[in-house]
C-alpha cells in the first residue's frame, strides 16, 4: 500500500520477494507522491509497469470522500502535471457548494477571517474535531494560533509544537527580556546558546551566588567578576557587554522594537547557529517572530519592548486545551491519511505554497507541491476554504501573491471573496482592526485600558493558569502586576484576561 511513496532499497527488497512468478500486488497513486524529500521516487510508481510487463492496471476512479466541486478543483489543478498518469477521478457525492477563496489584506487578517469562520460552523452545531486547518509549513500556525485563542476556540497542533512553546521562539523571547528584566529564567535558558561554554559547574555557581546575596543572577555577572577567570571571564564579560549595548538602544529609542530584535539575534549568534546547523524550520519561525514584533511596532509605535514580551505572554501561556473537541492545525504533510468534513488550507500564495525552494528548483518541485496541493485539497469531505494573505512576507523578502494552484482551479468549481487590496471590509476584520489595529499610534497599555474593567485591585488573589496563586501588588490601565511564587516572580499581566481568575471568584 502507498506504493507512490516507497524508495529504491525498499524496492529493490520487494523485487527479490516477488520469487520467479512476480506474485506481486500494490496499491498506490502516482498524484499523491509527496515524499521526495525523505528519499521517495515517483519513478518507480510511473515504471512499474515496464519492470513487471505482464502486469495489469486496475484504475480505482471512484472517490468516496470529497463532493463534486472539490474533487474536480483538485483535478483541474493536477492535470497541470506533465508526470503523471493521466486518469480523472469523479464522485457521487453532490452539492452546490464551491470551493471558497478569501483573499485577506494581512496574514493577521486572514486569520481573524478563518477564526471567525470556525465560530460561526459551531454555532451552527459543528464540532470542532470535524475542522482541521492546513499549511504549507510550521512557521504558518503563529497567526492562526493567536487568533484562535482570541475567539476561545480550542485547537491543538496535531504532530506539533504550539508556535510559542517551540524551542527557537522561546529562546529568543529570553533573549529579549534580557534587555527588560534579565530575569534569572531567561538567563538560564540563553547564556549558553549558542554555546559560549559555561558548563553546568559555573551555571550552579552563579545560582548560589545570587541567591546567597539576595539579587539576580544577571547582576552576579555584571557586579562580580572575581567569580571568574581567565577565558570565562573574558565571555562572561563579553555577555554582560552585548547585553548592556542592547539596553541602551532599547531605553535610548535608537532603533525600533523589530530592529532592535534583529540586531539581538544577530549579534548574540543564535541565527548563526542556527544556519551553521541548516535548521531551516526553525529560522523560519524565527523570521516568523520577527514578523510578530513587527506587527506589534507597527501597531503600537510607542510602545515597548516590554509591552510587547507582555502581550505575547498571553498567549504563550496557554496550557494545550483540554478539551475533547478542538480544532486541529498540522502541515499538509501530516494531513496525509486524514480527512475532516470542513478544511480551511491557508497561505495559499506563491513561494509559500508552491515552496519557494521548490519553484527554484525544477519543473519537478513544482509537480510535487502541486501534487501537495492536491493531497491537501482531498482532505475535506464537505467544505473547503482557500485562504491567502496579502502585505509584506519577512520570510519571502517581497510582497505576498497569489498561488498558482488557486488560478489554476477551474472557474466552475470556486468562489472568489475578499480581496488583497481592501484593508478589511468584511464585519470580522473590522471588528478585529478595531480591538488590535486602532488607526491611531497609541500603546498597548492605551489600548488595554480601554478593555472592561476586571474588578481586581490592589490585595486581591488570584489563580492564573499556569502560574498558580499570586498577590495582586499594583493595578494600573487594567495591567495587573502580580507576585507568583518562585520560579516565576512577579509578572505584569492583563488583568481582565481569562488565564487569570479572583479566587473569591472561583468558591462562589
Amino acid at each position: 500500500d502507498e506504493f507512490q511513496d516507497i524508495d529504491k532499497k525498499q524496492y529493490e527488497l520487494i523485487n527479490q520477494l516477488t520469487g520467479p512468478n512476480n506474485n506481486l500486488l500494490v496499491v498506490g497513486d502516482p498524484d499523491q507522491t509527496i515524499y521526495t524529500w525523505r528519499g521517495a521516487d515517483v519513478n518507480i510508481i510511473m515504471n512499474f509497469d515496464k519492470d513487471y510487463p505482464q502486469a495489469k492496471t486496475i484504475i480505482l476512479n471512484e472517490n468516496y470522500r470529497s463532493v463534486e466541486a472539490i474533487l474536480n478543483g483538485a483535478n483541474s489543478v493536477i492535470k497541470n502535471n506533465k508526470y503523471r498518469v493521466d486518469k480523472e477521478l469523479f464522485t457521487n457525492r453532490h452539492s452546490d457548494e464551491k470551493i471558497t477563496h478569501y483573499s485577506a489584506a494581512s496574514d493577521e487578517y486572514q486569520a481573524a477571517w478563518i477564526a471567525g469562520k470556525i465560530s460561526g460552523l459551531h454555532r451552527e452545531g459543528k464540532s470542532y474535531h470535524d475542522i482541521a486547518i492546513l499549511y504549507r509549513s510550521n512557521y504558518l500556525s503563529r497567526s492562526l494560533e493567536k487568533a484562535l485563542l482570541d475567539e476561545r476556540i480550542p485547537y491543538i497542533i496535531y504532530g506539533g509544537t504550539r508556535f510559542y512553546e517551540r524551542q527557537e521562539v522561546k529562546d529568543a523571547l529570553c533573549y529579549l527580556r534580557m534587555v527588560t528584566t534579565a530575569d534569572d529564567l531567561a538567563l538560564q535558558r540563553i547564556l549558553n546558546r549558542p554555546k559560549r561554554g559555561v558548563g553546568n559547574k559555573t551555571m550552579d555557581l552563579i545560582v548560589e551566588t545570587a541567591r546567597a546575596r539576595n539579587t539576580s543572577m544577571y547582576e552576579v555577572l555584571k557586579k562580580d567578576s572575581s567569580l571568574f577567570s581567565g577565558k570565562m571571564l573574558t565571555t562572561m564579560e563579553n555577555f554582560v557587554n552585548m547585553v548592556e549595548s542592547w539596553r541602551k538602544r532599547a531605553n535610548n529609542g535608537e532603533v525600533e522594537i523589530f530592529k532592535l530584535f534583529e540586531q539581538i539575534i544577530e549579534e548574540s549568534g543564535y541565527r548563526a547557529m542556527l544556519t551553521e546547523a541548516k535548521e531551516q524550520d526553525r529560522i523560519e519561525n524565527l523570521k516568523e517572530l520577527m514578523d510578530d514584533v513587527k506587527e506589534f511596532s507597527e501597531t503600537y509605535p510607542e510602545s515597548s519592548l516590554d509591552e510587547y514580551l507582555q502581550l505575547v505572554s498571553l498567549y504563550g501561556d496557554r496550557e494545550e486545551t483540554l478539551a475533547s473537541d478542538f480544532v486541529q492545525l498540522m502541515t499538509v504533510h501530516a494531513a496525509k491519511g486524514l480527512e475532516f468534513d470542513t478544511v480551511f488550507i491557508s497561505d495559499m500564495n506563491e513561494g509559500i505554497f508552491p515552496n519557494e525552494r521548490a519553484v527554484n528548483e525544477s519543473h519537478r518541485g513544482v509537480e510535487e507541491e502541486r501534487r501537495l496541493a492536491y493531497v491537501a485539497f482531498t482532505r475535506a469531505r464537505n467544505k473547503l476554504y482557500l485562504t491567502e494573505a496579502g502585505g509584506f512576507s519577512m520570510i519571502l523578502q517581497r510582497v505576498r501573491t497569489t498561488s498558482r494552484f488557486i488560478e489554476e482551479i477551474d472557474a466552475e468549481y470556486i468562489e472568489h471573496l475578499g480581496s488583497s487590496m481592501h484593508a478589511g471590509n468584511t464585519q470580522r476584520e473590522v471588528r478585529l482592526s478595531e480591538r488590535l489595529f486602532d488607526n491611531s499610534p497609541s500603546s498597548f497599555t492605551q489600548q488595554m485600558a480601554k478593555a472592561k474593567p476586571s474588578g481586581l485591585k490592589k490585595g486581591d488573589t488570584v489563580i492564573h493558569a499556569k502560574f498558580g496563586e499570586g498577590l495582586v501588588i499594583s493595578i494600573k490601565n487594567e495591567i495587573a502586576e502580580i507576585a507568583f511564587p518562585y520560579p516565576f516572580g512577579v509578572k505584569k499581566v492583563a488583568a481582565g484576561h481569562p488565564s487569570i481568575k479572583k479566587k473569591t471568584d472561583l468558591r462562589s
